[in-house]
């Protein structure tokens, strides 16, 4: 299947009002098109290469394919170190000093990875020219909307989208010796408060740690996924298919959730919020 083909080629004429709020000027959105099991891609330009990439909030650094990499003249050095949630380590050269241009604005990297992430994805899914993380919206405030668009927030946006949304307690996560961006939201457990990575990259529903699993009635290594729930620390449930295992981390909240919800980030200061996610409906629908 050639992704080229599959997503169409103009992007969205219009936004509808979930996307922009009060702003001046009106706050500028990427748009998000579909991929495969409902993650999706946004379309961004490197060194005058146009590249389409996986938008994953738990990626943590974004990665260029080899193949993308040596497009844009980019030769990879050195190594970058992270680890999966399940404490698989992965190893990647990097290209420094890199720039992104979405909807007109340039967004800079630090440094991106070099990787095959198809090796990830999977072999029979469309081809990718990377991933695209948090780490390129460093210091800015976006809200994602489900399936739809990364809204680049205004001050004025940002105030008027917060004061109808829930505020849910948040970590900025950085690994990777500070090039790492993720982000860890609140969840309450009986002895205290759990930290989740909010990741749209995990298409299931939670996976959670064996080391916390029993405070939230969960069994400790559940081989295949069952029914599970949890409350945020600002109240939210979180229900859905749920895995247990050894994480080297308390949990993960995955796309089954947060495509439900609109989800506000601060990546400056720290901070985030949740409102329901009501996609407008369609003639005919």
């Amino acid at each position: 299947m050639n992704l080229r083909r599959m997503i169409p080629t103009t992007l969205l004429a219009s936004l509808t009002p979930v996307l922009v709020l009060a702003g001046d000027p009106p706050a500028p959105s990427i748009p998000m098109e579909p991929y495969v099991a409902g993650l999706v891609v946004v379309r961004a330009t490197v060194n005058g290469q146009a590249g389409i990439f996986l938008f994953d909030t738990g990626e943590g650094v974004s990665i260029f394919t080899p193949a993308f990499a040596q497009k844009v003249g980019c030769k990879p050095w050195g190594q970058i170190t992270g680890f999966r949630m399940t404490g698989e380590r992965i190893d990647a050269p990097h290209c420094d000093g890199i720039t992104y241009e979405m909807v007109g604005i340039k967004f800079h990297a630090p440094a991106v990875g070099v990787f095959d992430v198809m090796k990830f994805i999977g072999a029979n899914a469309p081809p990718v020219d990377g991933t695209l993380g948090l780490d390129v919206f460093s210091g800015r405030a976006v809200t994602l909307v489900p399936g739809t668009a990364i809204v680049i927030e205004t001050p004025k946006s940002l105030a008027a989208r917060t004061a109808k949304a829930s505020e849910l307690p948040a970590r900025l996560v950085r690994d990777a010796e500070g090039v790492s961006l993720t982000v860890n939201g609140a969840v309450q457990t009986p002895q205290g408060t759990a930290w989740m990575e909010l990741d749209t990259g995990n298409s299931s529903g939670l996976f959670v740690g064996n080391h916390i699993a029993p405070l939230l009635g969960m069994k400790p290594d559940t081989s295949s996924t069952v029914a599970g729930s949890m409350k945020l620390a600002n109240g939210i449930v979180v229900s859905g298919s749920t895995r247990t295992g050894n994480l080297i981390m308390d949990g993960n909240i995955g796309a089954e959730f947060l495509n439900r919800w609109i989800l506000t980030l601060d990546l400056d200061k720290g901070r985030a919020w949740l409102a329901p996610y009501k996609p407008e409906k369609k003639a005919g629908d």
